[in-house]
């Protein structure tokens, strides 16, 4: 397994395997109009691959942090200036390539680049007892706040979300 960055030529295959992560995890919760465009929103700093023979096997971004919604009390919780709050966005493993360290090494090599650029990465993940917490937990991330999310899910309610900080560096 390789991770590197992301390039244009990568996008049909990163719009398949997040078709099968949509298929079998319901995420993200509402099919985008455009995935391509989902895939590359405003603040990206850098975007990153796993591949293994050619096949993207998952993806991960690293943002400006203008897109948490709870910005200000992670940087609060971290003791640091919100500016240098970047984060964590649209990680993301196709189904077939999961319990392999997929999601483990795009964790590491987003941490590492935005470390390097003097950042400290949150992230947003709703409360619905997937996966995705115990992910971060074990890679040391931590728990800093939770709060009803600003939008509704598709039946109208207001989720959890949980916003994590990764470990300083």
């Amino acid at each position: 397994m390789e991770v590197r960055e992301r390039r244009d030529a990568d996008l049909a295959a990163c719009v398949a395997a997040l078709r099968a992560t949509h298929e079998a995890d319901g995420y993200p919760m509402v099919w985008p109009a455009d995935p391509v465009a989902w895939l590359a929103p405003d603040g990206v700093l850098g975007a990153w691959v796993a591949t293994d023979a050619g096949t993207v096997l998952g993806q991960v971004l690293v943002r400006d942090g203008s897109d948490l919604e709870r910005r200000t009390a992670v940087a609060a919780a971290a003791g640091v200036e919100e500016s240098s709050v970047g984060s964590l966005s649209r990680l993301y493993v196709a189904p077939a390539a999961r319990r392999r360290g997929v999601a483990g090494a795009l964790l590491r090599v987003a941490t590492a680049v935005a470390a390097a650029r003097g950042l400290r990465l949150a992230l947003d993940v709703v409360d619905d007892d997937g996966a995705a917490p115990a992910l971060y937990e074990r890679h040391g991330w931590r728990r800093v706040t939770s709060a009803p999310a600003a939008w509704t899910v598709p039946d109208g309610t207001h989720p959890t979300i949980l916003a994590y900080l990764s470990p300083p560096t």
